[in-house]
C-alpha cells in the first residue's frame, strides 16, 4: 500500500497549555499532511483551549468541525490536477476566551499517474459550433455557481455507499488524447448500468441541481454539506425534486444515456471544497472501520 494513500485520517497533536491569543502550536512541530492528486485525507487535531477553527487552502474553505476536549476534524481533497509539491493549509479561529489565533498545517500534494488513451475520430464529430461552445460555457458556469455554495452544516454520516454496484467501465482521472489534442480528464467514474437502473443517494443530502446539459445529459447534484457534493450524470429520469432532502440509499434517479455518450451507464463524481476527487475515496476512507 502506498504511503498515505490508504490513510483514513491524519492526526495532529497541537499541544496543551495554550496561551490566549497565541497560535496553539508551532508549525514546525506539526506532521505534514500528504495526499495524492484526486484523493482524500481526513485531518484530525487536538488543541485544548480552542473553541472554533476554520481552514483555507488557496481560495477554498476547509471546514473544521469541533468534537469534545478541543478535538477538531476536517475533510481535505486534492484536485486531480492540483500542482504537486509542498503547500499549506491556513487555519484560524478563536479560543474559549474569544482571543483570535492563526497557524499553518504543512501540506504535500503527491503526483498520481492516471490512465491515458490516444485515438482519432472524424473531424465532424470532434468539432463544436460556436453556438454549442456558448451553451457549454453557460452550463459550466451554472455548475460552478452550485458548487460555490454549501452550508457549513454537515448532513452526511458514515459510511458512504456507491449509487450502483462497483463495476467501473471508465476510471477516475482517465484522459483521452483525441486527434493529437489532450482533452479534459475524467472527473468521475463510469459505472456499468442498463437503462433505467435505480440510482441511489451516496449519503444524506439535498438536491441542489437538476438539469439537462450538453455533455452530462440529465444530471443531478447532491449537496452533503461542508463543501461536499456528489454528482450523477447521463440519467434517463429523476426520482427526486430539486430542493428535496434525501437519505442515504434513497432512489434519486434512473440511469440512462442522455448527453454526449454512446451507451447507457452512470457517471458518478464528487467535489470537495472545489476539488474534483475520486468518489470511491468517500466509500473507502469514510467507512466504519476508518471512524474507529
Amino acid at each position: 500500500m502506498r504511503r498515505c494513500a490508504g490513510l483514513a485520517a491524519i492526526f495532529l497533536s497541537l499541544g496543551a497549555g495554550l496561551a490566549l491569543g497565541a497560535p496553539p502550536f508551532k508549525t514546525a512541530a506539526v506532521k505534514t499532511v500528504e495526499v495524492f492528486q484526486g484523493e482524500l485525507a481526513e485531518i484530525k487535531f487536538s488543541a485544548p483551549g480552542i473553541a472554533a477553527a476554520e481552514g483555507r487552502w488557496g481560495g477554498e474553505k476547509v471546514f473544521f468541525y469541533a468534537a469534545d476536549n478541543g478535538n477538531f476534524t476536517a475533510l481535505f481533497g486534492a484536485d486531480l490536477e492540483a500542482k504537486p509539491g509542498p503547500d499549506k493549509i491556513l487555519v484560524s479561529g478563536s479560543t474559549h476566551a474569544g482571543a483570535p489565533w492563526t497557524t499553518q498545517i504543512p501540506l504535500k500534494i503527491n503526483a498520481k499517474a492516471f490512465k491515458r488513451e490516444s485515438f482519432a475520430v472524424a473531424q465532424e464529430f470532434d468539432q463544436l459550433s460556436a453556438e454549442l461552445l456558448d451553451r457549454i460555457r453557460r452550463e459550466q458556469e451554472q455548475f460552478a455557481r452550485v458548487f460555490a455554495v454549501s452550508p457549513a452544516r454537515r448532513w452526511w454520516a458514515r459510511p458512504f455507499a456507491a449509487p450502483l454496484a462497483k463495476e467501473i467501465t471508465s476510471p477516475f482521472g482517465y484522459r483521452r488524447v483525441i486527434n493529437g489534442t489532450a482533452r479534459a480528464p475524467h472527473t468521475g467514474v463510469d459505472l456499468k448500468a442498463a437503462m433505467d437502473t435505480p440510482v441511489t443517494a451516496a449519503n444524506h443530502g439535498r438536491v441542489v441541481l437538476l438539469g439537462d446539459f450538453f455533455f452530462s445529459g440529465k444530471s443531478l447534484v447532491l449537496d452533503h454539506g461542508g463543501g461536499l457534493f456528489t454528482v450523477y450524470f447521463h440519467l434517463s429520469g429523476y426520482k427526486a425534486e430539486e430542493g428535496a432532502e434525501v437519505k442515504k440509499g434513497d432512489v434519486i434517479a434512473l440511469s440512462g444515456m442522455s448527453g454526449r455518450v454512446t451507451g447507457p451507464h452512470l457517471h458518478w463524481g464528487a467535489r470537495l471544497n472545489g476539488a474534483r476527487i475520486d468518489p470511491f475515496q468517500l466509500v473507502d476512507k469514510l467507512n466504519d472501520k476508518a471512524e474507529q
